[in-house]
């Protein structure tokens, strides 16, 4: 016969599973890596204290040692971790509203929430010894002492200084995710009012549960919208990198190439008809391409680049290759537009021309992939403010570089002397869908 004790304890069993499969799924998720870290601590805490409440419960009364200790081991950690949730949904809730620039500006309530929390555990702590919220029997019964409800309100406290936190700032985040964050604190809140007033249940225990449960729903939600937001995000920088790499000039400049060469050389007007024959389907295939592909055919899709660019420069481009590594994969038409830069704003601004070198290696955990020029240069800062902004393809190539394979895109100039654009790929890194 099922009594309301059991009744109780088999709840909060039951909401530990639903929080450590919360768990699970967090830890498989594409969240950032500090808000995920921050939920899925919440989740396993959450959980292990409706197992420690659900053995305070269980064992409350329970006669000899094994009862003796059990009861005051779970009463301990289910204060404790009680406390331990506040500080973790309280770096949460910051995680999200302010971020590294914000650092000196955020208001002292941030610290003010932080103290709280810690002061909290610091008195579980002292309750040990001197019996300050509650004691025990000779029985092993659990009974409330009369500074329980400081520990209530230390709660009620860091509540209140993250709802001002959230309220204050509550356009930094979308709307449902403000509600699950808002739930935690009013649900929870709710509870421990009623508990100062009536005792017999663990209201405050199972109002946590359900609004880590909640807010994992809304955690999930936001990933879903992400990761569309980012495929769409990615189709449509791949739809910009082919518009601004098959240039109306490039074409009209290639086919022109190639019409001279029919009358001087033949046989060199049908290698460069190839080369473009090649180039187009390179860019015309990125389109469908969900994944990145392999260096050697990026390589290969920039070597017909140049090969139609050198028919038409002659003597003043010159292109030098040092790959000494070549068995890693980058996103269709990240390295094109660089060297096509290097090319349309390097090399061909010079009278006498210049020289590009291409060079691969693998160093310290990365495939360094580098652009080389010795043509006019640039003002980085002026490039930063200005000309970036119209380097659709160099924008491009960043986004899709750190998107899909963790890599980073640096560029390095000197006015009169050349650019340098260094790509760094992790090696161990997978690629993203």
């Amino acid at each position: 016969m099922f009594t309301a004790k059991s009744l109780h304890v088999s709840f909060e069993i039951w909401g530990c599973i639903v929080c450590l499969i919360a768990a699970v799924c967090i830890s498989f998720s594409s969240l950032e890596k500090k808000k995920r870290n921050l939920l899925l601590s919440m989740q396993l805490v959450t959980a292990t204290l409706l197992v420690m409440d659900a053995f305070a419960w269980g064992y409350r009364g329970y006669p000899g040692v094994v009862g003796y200790y059990m009861v005051r081991i779970s009463n301990f950690l289910v204060f404790l971790l009680s406390d331990v949730i506040l500080l973790l949904f309280h770096a949460y809730v910051c995680s999200y509203l302010f971020d590294k620039k914000d650092l000196g500006k955020m208001p002292r309530r941030v610290l003010l929430g932080y103290g709280v929390s810690c002061l909290g555990m610091f008195l579980v702590i002292v309750s040990q010894f001197i019996d300050l919220y509650y004691y025990f029997d000779a029985d092993n019964i659990y009974h409330r002492n009369m500074m329980h409800p400081l520990s209530m309100i230390i709660g009620i406290v860091c509540m209140a200084i993250d709802c001002s936190l959230l309220i204050q700032y509550r356009k930094r985040m979308k709307k449902p995710l403000f509600i699950s964050m808002i739930s935690y604190i009013v649900l929870p809140a709710v509870a421990t009012v009623v508990l100062i007033f009536f005792y017999g249940i663990s209201l405050v225990n199972i109002a946590i549960s359900i609004s880590v449960i909640f807010m994992f729903i809304m955690a999930m939600v936001e990933q879903s919208k992400m990761l569309r937001d980012r495929e769409r995000e990615l189709y449509d920088l791949k739809i910009d990198v082919l518009l601004s790499q098959i240039k109306p000039h490039f074409i009209y400049n290639a086919l022109t190439a190639i019409k001279y060469l029919c009358k001087t050389d033949p046989k060199a007007a049908e290698e460069t008809l190839d080369e473009f024959a090649a180039y187009l389907r390179g860019n015309i295939d990125s389109l469908t391409l969900r994944e990145s592909i392999s260096f050697r055919q990026e390589l290969k899709h920039v070597k017909n680049y140049l090969a139609i660019e050198k028919k038409r420069f002659g003597e003043k481009l010159n292109v030098i290759y040092d790959i000494r590594s070549e068995d890693f994969r980058v996103p269709a038409l990240s390295l094109q537009p660089i060297v096509e830069n290097a090319v349309k704003h390097g090399i061909t601004k010079r009278m006498e021309g210049g020289t590009i070198r291409i060079s691969t290696c693998k160093e310290q955990g990365f495939h360094i992939i580098k652009v080389e020029d010795d043509g006019i240069g640039f003002d980085c800062g002026k490039m930063m403010e200005q000309d970036v902004k119209k380097q659709v393809g160099i924008r491009n190539a960043r986004s899709r570089l750190e998107n899909m394979c963790g890599g980073r895109l640096n560029i390095f100039s000197v006015l009169g002397k050349g650019t340098v654009v260094e790509i760094q790929i992790p090696v161990k890194e997978k690629v993203k869908q």
